[in-house]
């Protein structure tokens, strides 16, 4: 299990020499079978995705289920002629389909969202990030604490963990750690109290986490038709 650690470490590593290949890095993901890299122009025109950033680079693995996107990473672990192959994919937080993205498209790609999102790359695989360079990058669009703490752990899932929608009940639930923060300083912060509170490295903890959500809904009784309430169905839930 967790076969894919030292594939994805040897990714990032690879990763670097491509800021000024980023069609090979697009050509790659071709090859692996992705089909869904458009961009809009300035008119508002589909064109071909001309530019990406490492982090969405890896989000366009796990954009499917476990079988295609073991496969997927596979094909692209082939590519950078890589030879720790994976067998297992456990503990990756998947990619929302519809939000694979770190930047928005190129018609509102107005302040160089790709050139900051390689350098704050550089500084995660450098350990150089500061709260400045972390909440510039949480501004862009389309990037959020949630998807770029992901981001952070596909690329160095020894260093960095996931807090998404499983690993915040986990966290507080289980070790008693509020899953909130604001900057790099709290999310450090964070990130010291489990280690504190475990030995377990992170992609241990980032599967533990979706195991034990899984096992907690299937210990939740359903709700009878009678008591659910029809005033709320439809309304978001709270964040």
């Amino acid at each position: 299990m967790f076969t894919w650690v030292p594939t994805h470490k040897a990714i990032a590593e690879k990763l670097l020499a491509y800021e000024n290949r980023q069609q090979e890095l697009i050509q790659i993901l071709k090859d692996a079978g992705e089909t869904i890299l458009n961009d809009m122009d300035d008119d508002g025109q589909t064109i071909e995705l001309r530019e990406i950033d490492p982090f969405t680079f890896f989000c366009y693995i796990y954009k499917y289920g476990t079988e295609k996107r073991l496969e997927r990473l596979r094909q692209v672990a082939r590519a950078f002629n890589i030879e720790t192959m994976p067998e297992d994919e456990k503990g990756i937080p998947s990619t929302n389909p519809m939000k694979v993205w770190m930047f928005p498209h190129e018609k509102y790609r107005t302040n160089d969202e790709i050139k900051r999102l390689w350098a704050f790359f550089r500084s995660a695989l450098n350990d150089q990030i500061t709260d400045e360079s972390f909440i510039d990058i949480v501004s862009i669009n389309s990037v959020g604490k949630t998807k770029l703490t992901e981001g952070l752990f596909y690329i160095s899932p020894d260093k960095y963990f996931p807090v998404n929608s499983q690993s915040r009940p986990y966290l507080d639930e289980v070790f008693g750690i509020d899953p909130n923060f604001k900057n790099w300083s709290d999310y450090q912060k964070l990130l010291n109290k489990l280690k504190n509170a475990t030995e377990a490295p992170f992609y241990q903890l980032s599967y533990d986490a979706w195991v034990w959500n899984r096992k907690k809904t299937e210990e939740t009784p359903a709700i009878p038709d009678e008591e659910i309430n029809i005033e709320n169905l439809g309304k978001n839930d709270p964040q």
